[in-house]
């Protein structure tokens, strides 16, 4: 049985989008992790990890991978709000199966390894971790205009007035 793994690079210098590829077999940090941190613990080569699409297995001692399949990486659009970007990336990991998600913080260039133990806890240790990079995103998703017109305001005077009697 694999114990599947997202590698993630998250990209907040050119956009806000989260390249990724789905690893296979053993993506345990002990294995994967060790890997990642071994041979692609820089930016490029992060990058060049997670655009790969498919991972069938990554030797954490020589950090060569093998693929039995071809997929391209996926590039997801995160939303502007810091909260929902990272509910969207780990809900790419639930939707990989995945049991561990590596992704890679490309302001302080390092991968961030997050346990699959649900998404709303997968979400707060992505959000605890990664809480630096707030000021990226916009903090509240856009709002409507909460202003009123001074025809709304007396509409509304005129049915308390109304309800009130």
């Amino acid at each position: 049985m694999g114990t599947r793994a997202l590698i993630g690079y998250l990209d907040t210098d050119n956009g806000l989008k989260l390249t990724s590829t789905y690893n296979h077999y053993d993506g345990y940090p002990e294995n994967l992790g060790v890997g990642l941190e071994n041979f692609y613990n820089n930016d490029a080569k992060a990058e060049e990890i997670a655009n790969v699409g498919y991972i069938s297995y990554l030797d954490p001692e020589t950090g060569k991978w093998d693929a039995k399949n071809e997929s391209p990486a996926e590039v997801t659009q995160l939303p502007n709000n810091f909260n929902e970007a990272m509910m969207t990336i780990t809900e790419k990991i639930e939707n990989y199966g995945a049991d561990y998600g590596y992704v890679w913080d490309n302001e302080n260039e390092e991968w961030i390894t997050i346990d699959n133990k649900g998404i709303n806890s997968m979400t707060k240790d992505l959000e605890m971790a990664l809480a630096h990079l707030k000021g990226k995103f916009d903090m509240l998703p856009d709002q409507p205009d909460q202003t009123r017109s001074e025809e709304h305001t007396s509409e509304l005077q005129s049915l308390r007035h109304l309800v009130c009697r």
